[in-house]
């Protein structure tokens, strides 16, 4: 009896002092807080990334469509040349496959609806034009309203977005972005062969 009781003490001292103990608090501790913390960078991460997407996006869109706005007459050589500057405005390598460019001229003749005067792509495309066809009237974006004789030049930009973690945060995925300029030096109405 006495033995039980000595085995008994024994095993409380000891339960007392693995209680007392505080070694692998800092570990678990740890252990509940490494993945809280990985979550927030990522997802911190990703969502920064699809918002520099964003603005290189609306970027482009306003960039192209200012360039093209400041010819007189502009030929196909000159939209390609757009065109190759605005993958590089977009990131390069990553538009050229992800991205493309729609370049509309809208114009409103004799207070007639406003129509698509012609349009130029670069890359390729795989949505039509949210503004419209050549020859057909036009949506004009942000429900802009154009006056009896006037002219824009519309620039789409499209980039389908890749996530790094995939599903890991729900973003809309195809970013589409628009930018509205009007003509400097002519109208702009001739196609230019592209």
């Amino acid at each position: 009896m006495n033995r039980i009781r000595k085995a008994i003490e024994a095993t409380g001292r000891r339960a007392r002092q693995l209680v007392a103990r505080d070694d692998g608090v800092a570990g678990v501790e740890m252990a509940l807080v490494t993945p809280v913390l990985l979550l927030l960078l990522c997802g911190g991460g990703e969502v920064a990334l699809y918002a520099r997407s964003n603005f290189q996006a609306a970027q482009t869109a306003s960039t192209v469509a200012d360039a093209v706005s400041r010819y007189e007459a502009v030929t196909s050589v000159d939209i390609s040349s757009i065109f190759t500057v605005s993958g590089e405005i977009m990131g390069g390598r990553d538009f050229s496959k992800n991205g493309y460019v729609i370049l509309s001229s809208i114009s409103r003749t004799s207070g007639a609806a406003p129509k698509v005067a012609w349009q130029c792509k670069g890359g390729t495309p795989t949505n039509a034009s949210r503004v419209g066809l050549v020859s057909k009237a036009a949506t004009l974006p942000n429900s802009l309203v154009l006056d009896a004789t006037d002219n824009v030049i519309v620039a789409e930009v499209f980039y389908q977005y890749t996530p790094i973690f995939d599903g890991f945060v729900p973003l809309n995925e195809l970013i589409y972005k628009t930018a509205v300029f009007r003509p400097r030096l002519g109208d702009l109405t001739s196609a230019p062969g592209c």
